[in-house]
């Protein structure tokens, strides 16, 4: 696979005991794919040294045992199984709707949102109330879920300074963007609402029900009916696809 001149995946040591695995520099569903078939790939083969490999947006990095594998030997297998990423599998995707709150206090940001697109607020909640979003990775702290797959039409670009705190639940987007956020936490997305099921329970192992793959929507409800739902575990709202 090439652009712009460059063939990827591109493979490069990232340490002693790691590589990194680059593909596409974007933003796509299908390069995100391709990151989470080698993650697959790589716990298939049972790679002796093997500790684990995570995916991100476009990349993965791949840790392994110094003292029973090497960098060569790892990226040499990276190479096999990149080779045709289209023939590993994935995990089953499932559907998460999550129950949202709108507006208001819970999604301080939605006139904002509807001024910058044209859009009233009302078509703004119609619109995050029916897509699906594909969680692309699970990172920077308590199991965050990165999201994608924003509709042009609603797209706004982050806040120039990112507000100091953001409560947990509350969903924001930015450019293609989008997060529910796992715990409070400080941002500078734009959010649109609060849904107030528990996406992050420390007290369990994982501690998210959400898989890299899965698929988010956040349906509109009252301000009674968030809160109730969030009375249940996050596993409860999880439909097949």
């Amino acid at each position: 696979m090439s652009g712009n001149n460059i063939s990827y995946p591109i493979i490069r040591p990232l340490g002693e005991d790691s590589v990194l695995v680059e593909f596409e520099a974007k933003v796509d569903l299908e390069i995100n794919r391709k990151a989470r078939r080698l993650v697959h790939g790589l716990e298939q083969a049972n790679l002796a040294g093997l500790k684990m490999a995570i995916p991100a947006y476009r990349s993965v990095s791949v840790y392994f045992d110094p003292f029973i594998a090497t960098a060569s030997q790892i990226i040499r297998a990276v190479e096999t199984i990149s080779t045709d990423l289209s023939q590993q599998e994935e995990l089953p995707a499932r559907l998460f709707r999550l129950p949202t709150v709108y507006g208001s206090h819970h999604g301080p940001d939605l006139d904002r949102v509807a001024d910058v697109t044209g859009l009233s607020p009302n078509e703004v909640i119609n619109i995050c109330s029916t897509i699906r979003l594909p969680v692309f990775f699970l990172g920077f702290i308590c199991s965050q879920a990165y999201l994608g797959g924003v509709p042009k039409v609603i797209q706004v670009p982050r806040h120039d300074s990112p507000r100091p705190l953001v409560p947990g639940g509350s969903f924001g987007i930015a450019g293609p963007q989008a997060n529910i956020l796992a715990v409070d936490s400080p941002s500078g997305l734009s959010y649109l609402g609060r849904t107030f099921v528990k996406v992050f329970n420390p007290s369990t192992f994982p501690p998210t029900a959400f898989r890299p793959g899965d698929q988010v929507q956040c349906p509109a409800v009252n301000e009674d009916q968030a809160l109730a739902a969030g009375k249940k575990g996050m596993e409860e709202f999880i439909e097949p696809l």
